[in-house]
């Protein structure tokens, strides 16, 4: 486990770049010999990787930019908080439910419901 988030990163870099030399490699061991289309298919993978890697950065920079922000940390808290609420929610209807005796309510009916007789 790595120590820090510029660690953890550079992990993960060489991680994708050591699987992309093996994809390589064993792409390059299976064709025919033509070395001509064989570097035109590992410039199309790396057209494809750095777009990958673009769209990657692109969203984590989003990802940074609202963590920044603070109505979209507001937004965020509230949203853990309607999670923890209906976690608390759905406890509770099955808490009643077996001190009632009753079945708990399947997903979507809401309240508790009678005891079969």
């Amino acid at each position: 486990m790595t120590e820090n988030a510029k660690d953890a990163w550079r992990e993960v870099g060489e991680r994708f770049a050591s699987w992309g030399r093996r994809v390589s490699d064993r792409y390059q061991a299976s064709a025919p010999g033509d070395a001509e289309a064989a570097a035109a298919t590992e410039q199309e993978l790396k057209r494809a990787a750095k777009e990958l890697i673009d769209e990657l950065a692109r969203g984590f920079a989003a990802v940074g930019k609202t963590l920044r922000d603070d109505q979209a940390n507001r937004d965020l808290g509230d949203a853990i908080d309607a999670i923890g609420d209906a976690i608390t929610a759905s406890v509770n209807e099955v808490a009643d439910a077996i001190r009632t005796g009753g079945k708990p309510p399947t997903p979507g009916e809401g309240g508790p419901t009678t005891p079969d007789v």
